[in-house]
């Protein structure tokens, strides 16, 4: 972190990219259309949803990215997922790009196009289409990378960007990310967008294992409700602008690597702390198991258990439900060895209520607005943290009149 500069904002940091995000009539009165524009073809990797049931702006986006493997353009609309749309959703999605390149003027094979919102409801084109328009001819004069956060942004209750530089032989190379999601948030991806631009030159090939990598570390350590979205994609770009070449054995790109992990783990936890109807972020980290594999199950059953969530959101320190779901985990555990501490304190050893610890510390504790739990198999190596946050009433308010 020492030769890192964090910056403020998100894209508008990184040369040869510009942003803006527009109502154009999707939402009422809030932004629901972004552009990503970069001045000339960047390299591009993408990582995309897990989910079978795929949305149509993913299928599109994955064939233009792994036939080029560059893009100029990233078009992303909020309000409507174009998922479970057929035939014509594919044709929509495919529209919604051809319209693009044509307003600004690249090639369609370089647009990527983003959906998020409602599933099963078919894209508003001509909404979409006057809205493009407009943002052709604002970009790229007129750019907000903040503009075009919250254009993405669905349920989420507050615009998530990140930026850093770092220095290479005297010269600098910029980093730049937005993020949306709040709910439907469980690897692999969730109901989650980035886009992340860099002005790094790097070859396609190292760019894809790297971001790979990164979301590994990122953004699939983040739940907030076991859900995983339709329309999930990260999306990165790079135009080698700062004329920095990064190969993967170069010492720059271990650099490079370093502030890319950064940037998505903080774009990830800012994440788990909008999770939907959140009053807490909640840090669950697993260790002394056998394997790394056996910490991540583990650490995702404690974070993703309803009746472990709601004791957080009740700020009850009621240990035996995190016992249990470590227990259901299907993972070794070995009760007498283990131990577990909230914020410091410690709650169980050998497997037994801690001795010495009253029931108020505990629940002094549990009142700060971020947690970290950290619970000891004692049997092996293998450690895994994961982040999450607390089940409150407003989560099940706004899932339950979400359409």
């Amino acid at each position: 972190m020492e030769s890192w500069k964090v910056l403020e904002g998100g894209l508008d940091n990184v040369s040869g990219f510009s942003s803006y995000g527009i109502h154009c009539g999707i939402k009422e009165g809030k932004n629901d259309l972004a552009a990503i524009l970069c001045d000339m073809p960047a390299v591009a990797a993408g990582v995309f949803t897990q989910n079978r049931v795929s949305a149509a702006p993913v299928v599109v986006t994955r064939e233009h990215l792994l036939k080029e493997r560059k893009l100029q353009l990233v078009v992303a609309n909020s309000g409507v997922a174009n998922a479970c749309t057929g035939e014509r959703g594919i044709e929509d999605a495919r529209v919604m790009a051809d319209l693009a390149a044509r307003y600004f003027k690249v090639d369609h094979r370089l647009v990527a196009v983003a959906s998020t919102g409602v599933i099963g409801e078919f894209l508003p084109l001509p909404k979409i289409e006057k809205g493009i328009e407009e943002l052709s001819r604002l970009l790229p004069a007129q750019k907000s990378s903040r503009e075009a956060t919250k254009a993405i942004m669905t349920t989420d209750t507050f615009p998530k960007e990140r930026a850093l530089s770092f220095s290479w032989e005297g010269k600098t190379v910029h980093l730049g990310g937005i993020a949306k999601g709040s709910g439907m948030i469980r690897p692999n991806l969730a109901t989650m967008l980035s886009f992340i631009v860099t002005d790094l030159g790097i070859d396609a090939l190292a760019l894809d294992g790297v971001l790979k990598e990164a979301v590994n570390q990122s953004f699939n350590r983040v739940t907030v409700d076991g859900d995983t979205s339709t329309n999930d994609m990260v999306l990165i770009l790079a135009n080698g602008k700062s004329g920095v070449e990064a190969r993967e054995k170069d010492p720059v790109f271990s650099l490079f690597r370093e502030a890319l992990f950064w940037l998505t783990q903080e774009l990830a936890r800012d994440l788990a702390r909008d999770g939907e109807g959140a009053t807490k972020f909640v840090e669950v980290i697993v260790r002394g198991a056998r394997t790394e594999e056996e910490a991540r199950r583990g650490a995702f059953t404690v974070a993703e258990s309803p009746l472990v969530k709601t004791a957080l959101f009740g700020e009850d320190p009621n240990w035996g439900r995190i016992m249990a779901a470590l227990g259901r985990s299907g993972i070794e555990i070995t009760p007498p060895k283990v131990s577990l501490q909230i914020n410091g304190v410690t709650l169980v050893e050998g497997g037994m209520k801690a001795k010495g610890v009253g029931r108020e510390e505990a629940r002094e504790a549990m009142r700060k607005k971020e947690l970290k739990i950290i619970v000891d198999l004692g049997i092996g190596k293998g450690e895994f943290a994961v982040w999450t946050c607390d089940l409150s009433l407003d989560y099940v308010r706004i899932n339950s009149h979400y359409s």
